[in-house]
């Protein structure tokens, strides 16, 4: 059980804290029809997931120079706690500043908006048919969680990326030994440079869960968790915040990932059966959460609405978060801001976010360079 606190500590309580950096990013939260529980649940997902991006692209950060260098396991961990504490620190300094300027605008208001606001509430009747959907969905999720917890799957690349988090924690070295073997071997920049089972490895030393464990059974529940999380957030910001359009979007996608098994390499398929490899990472978690951010960056943009700095800060994040889970991670999201980029461009007539988003893809270009030179 103390286990299971501190993975839950880790996974959840750390990174809605460390989000907290994006308290001000209206970006969170659904349409103008959603209700203020949906709006609540839109902005705790968007804190927990923004957070748990800038905490992976830390650990991606800090973690590369240590591996080229060779230096061990352990520096990667105190160098992260670290960085984490300071986040943690970071975070709950701007939050405190964030509430207290809220305070003094609501200072001088009076008391009757939230007052009918509490009445509309209460008035409103619960949609019997958004309840059932909403049923569905949670059943569905249920499933898929029981299944990627309770059931076992034979997956050939879980002996090459398991082995890697199991001998990380064992021998205190990041890709100094051959997974199969336990011998030496030379540095290999594919894996090298994605250093996601090491991110596996940091998470079983701190909880003390053993690695294989870590990744079969206790990850899969956060990270499929995280994935719904972003269908969420997508869905919240294309269907409106409708009661009934929003349940049915998340039972549509739960009903695609569970008959998705059509390939060994569908995203479907790697979010039940490779849910804590970086790759299975990046397709169901890391590319559909920075395909929100670029909708709310062109639909700010179509409002003319100014983009704050904290809003690129996290686009930024989230295409170094791509470089951890996979070398080609860093090219795809370059790609997909690339696309998004010039298409906004034109029709939107904003040039001037060129030289910004090219400037979010510093590192994922550096990590596609470092890749070919490596090689």
């Amino acid at each position: 059980m103390v286990q299971i606190l501190i993975l839950l500590f880790m996974t959840v309580v750390i990174p809605v804290v460390a989000g907290g950096i994006f308290t001000e990013l209206p970006w969170g939260g659904g349409g103008k029809r959603g209700s203020a529980e949906g709006r609540g649940l839109a902005e705790f997902l968007f804190r927990w997931i923004g957070g748990q991006m800038c905490l992976w692209a830390g650990f991606h950060i800090i973690c590369v120079p240590f591996i080229l260098r060779g230096r061990s396991f352990g520096d990667v961990v105190k160098v992260y706690v670290v960085y984490m504490a300071a986040l943690i620190l970071l975070s709950l300094a701007r939050q405190i500043r964030f509430l207290a300027s809220l305070a003094r605008r609501d200072k001088g208001m009076g008391t009757d908006s939230r007052i009918s606001g509490k009445r509309e509430k209460t008035g409103r009747k619960a949609d019997k048919v958004a309840v059932v959907l909403w049923c569905c969905a949670g059943c569905l999720l249920l499933l898929q969680l029981a299944a990627a917890c309770f059931l076992a799957y034979e997956e050939g690349d879980d002996a090459f990326y398991v082995a890697i988090s199991t001998s990380t924690v064992d021998a205190d070295t990041m890709y100094q030994k051959h997974p199969y073997t336990g011998g030496p071997v030379e540095l290999d920049a594919r894996h090298a440079l994605a250093p996601f089972p090491v991110w596996v490895a940091l998470i079983a030393r701190l909880t003390g869960i053993h690695p294989a464990t870590t990744a079969q059974v206790a990850l899969p529940v956060i990270l499929i968790v995280m994935a719904y999380g972003c269908i969420y957030l997508l869905g919240n910001r294309l269907c409106g915040g409708d009661a009934r359009k929003l349940p049915l979007f998340l039972v549509m996608a739960e009903c695609l990932v569970l008959f998705g098994g059509y390939s060994t390499y569908s995203v479907e398929n790697f979010l039940l059966v490779r849910t804590a490899q970086g790759k299975a990472v990046l397709a169901a978690i890391v590319l559909p959460f920075l395909l929100l951010l670029l909708y709310l960056l062109l639909e700010r943009q179509k409002e003319g609405v100014r983009v704050g700095a904290g809003s690129w800060f996290l686009l930024a994040l989230t295409m170094v978060t791509g470089c951890l889970c996979s070398t080609l991670g860093s090219f795809l999201t370059c790609l997909f801001v690339g696309i998004a980029g010039l298409c906004g461009a034109v029709c939107l007539r904003r040039w001037k976010s060129l030289p910004l988003l090219a400037g979010c893809c510093i590192i994922p270009m550096g990590m596609v360079f470092l890749y070919f030179w490596m090689r």
